[in-house]
């Protein structure tokens, strides 16, 4: 399932309950997974656990009526454990930002880097990369940022977040409703033959069997499952490789790679689905190009998009 956010709101009931016997009370029931007391501790001190939107730390902190709660967890890196040593360096600055207005920001994000808060309070992210920026430039303490998305660690390209909480109703149905429309792009293995130029999957899928120390995958099933629809467009023949158009019309975990990969097509540095080991690139070879959708406030329609980085240039001007 990768990594969630998931929330709670704190009841009379669980008034000036601890943090960690509150989580240890309604975490597992809400995943339907056993989490022991230390994992949930483990959660708090990482800073994956935001109290009204603050990060909290302590795990004996005493909660008040109506509190939020979020947790970003990860069951399958909580139980590996990892190392980021191989995350990218990654200051935000003006030029990563795609648009900005009062209620939205869409940045460019660069492989290598999670979007998101993990388990490890060391670890950069995205997330934390903008709010910092936010708060340097526009002088705010702790400016609001709000998550809709969710690009894998390895995957480039406009991602966007809300700076206002008037803008998070309609863009988190846009978003439910599929009613953004993404489109990536994907340099792939050659296949034994060469698909048609326009080509659909429709599938569900569902999670392997996570091993501690193993990264989750995901595949298609019989029975089961999340629905997965995903459209294809071949735009170029490459010497080694075929460079693709994806766009997909739902967005499930890890989708586009896993429908690549099981037409025999996977995606160039996929580690989890690629079981061959190409020297010719350095990371997934998967960009997200653009976004259309409609403005939350203004209602206009928008469509922001990413350039190609210089590694996926590059492989295209070498390999053409």
């Amino acid at each position: 399932m990768g990594l969630q956010k998931l929330s709670f709101k704190v009841s009379s009931l669980d008034v000036n309950k601890r943090l960690d016997n509150f989580l240890a009370e309604t975490l597992p029931n809400k995943i339907n997974t056993p989490l022991s007391k230390a994992k949930i501790r483990k959660l708090i001190i990482a800073g994956a656990v935001y109290l009204n939107r603050h990060r909290v730390r302590i795990a004996s902190k005493n909660l008040i009526a109506n509190a939020q709660i979020e947790v970003y967890l990860d069951l399958a890196k909580l139980e590996q454990g990892y190392s980021p040593t191989q995350d990218k360096e990654f200051v935000m600055k003006k030029e990563h930002i795609l648009f900005e207005d009062e209620y939205l920001i869409l940045v460019d994000k660069p492989a290598g880097l999670p979007t998101q808060p993990t388990v490890d309070e060391a670890r950069n992210n995205l997330f934390l990369a903008i709010k910092k920026f936010l708060a340097s430039r526009d002088k705010i303490v702790d400016p609001y940022l709000g998550i809709h998305q969710r690009l894998d660690r390895d995957t480039s390209g406009v991602i966007l977040f809300t700076k206002n909480t008037k803008a998070n109703p309609p863009i988190a149905e846009a978003f439910s409703q599929h009613q953004i429309f993404k489109v990536y792009k994907a340099i792939v293995s050659k296949p034994n033959i060469t698909p048609q130029v326009e080509w659909t999957i429709q599938n569900y899928l569902g999670q392997t069997r996570v091993n501690k120390g193993k990264q989750a995958k995901y595949l298609s099933v019989n029975e089961g499952g999340s629905f997965a629809h995903t459209d294809f467009t071949l735009l170029e023949i490459l010497k080694n490789s075929l460079l693709v158009e994806a766009r997909p019309k739902t967005g499930r975990t890890h989708q586009i790679r896993v429908h690549l990969s099981e037409m025999g097509m996977p995606i160039l540095g996929d580690t989890l689905y690629n079981e061959k080991k190409d020297k010719s690139v350095s990371r997934l070879m998967l960009h997200a190009f653009s976004l259309t959708f409609i403005h939350p406030i203004s209602k206009t329609e928008m469509t922001i998009s990413s350039p190609l980085p210089k590694d996926f240039k590059d492989f295209l001007q070498k390999y053409r």
